[in-house]
């Protein structure tokens, strides 16, 4: 699982950075908007959201419920500065939509609200966070997917090797063209770690 995370107040720039890695073999788009107008964000998301159906890529908007909800987008993710909860936007969704938290350590774990969340993210890039908040899932027995954000410091494999499901990187720390060589190494791994099962 890679997330591609873009931002930005340039519409055009966006929808060209997120195509481009949807080209490049990517199949989550996280779409942070909040530096744009209303009249623009839905102008970008239908236009991203018809590329994302023909590959059956995933679209995410981050901290936006309601435009998740308007524009029946695949999903929503809620970061540390979300205003509205896991709890309140399941109830907003339903329950088709996919819904990510943002937790910072492992000490947020026992409060993840366990039937209104897809997946958990890790905001850290530190290895030991990041295992901490893993151990801490798995005594807690929540099940969900887990992703870190990735800085490239240290070897996928290692990075992966702690038990997590993917990684999320931003625009800004990984170039489009590094997505194909990221994707393998995850796959490979996947593929390594389904072996041993």
């Amino acid at each position: 699982m890679l997330q591609y995370i873009v931002s930005g107040n340039d519409v055009q720039e966006i929808i060209k950075t997120a195509t481009r890695a949807l080209d490049n073999g990517c199949r989550w788009i996280r779409l942070d908007l909040r530096e744009l107008p209303q009249a623009e964000i839905e102008a970008l998301v239908k236009s991203l959201q018809e590329r994302c159906n023909d590959l059956e890529a995933f679209l995410s908007l981050e901290n936006d419920v309601e435009n998740t909800a308007e524009m029946k987008v695949n999903g929503v993710h809620l970061g540390i500065d979300s205003k509205i909860s896991a709890v309140d936007a399941r109830k907003r969704l339903g329950e088709e939509p996919f819904i990510g938290i943002t937790v910072v350590d492992a000490a947020e774990v026992p409060f993840i609200p366990r039937n209104a969340i897809d997946y958990v993210a890790v905001s850290s890039d530190n290895i030991e966070v990041c295992s901490k908040v893993v151990q801490q899932m798995n005594a807690t027995g929540l099940e969900e997917p887990v992703i870190a954000l990735y800085s490239h410091a240290i070897p996928l494999p290692t990075f992966m090797s702690i038990g997590i499901n993917g990684i999320a990187v931003h625009h800004s720390d990984t170039s489009t063209s590094m997505l194909p060589r990221l994707i393998n190494e995850l796959n490979a791994f996947a593929e390594k770690r389904l072996s041993t099962l």
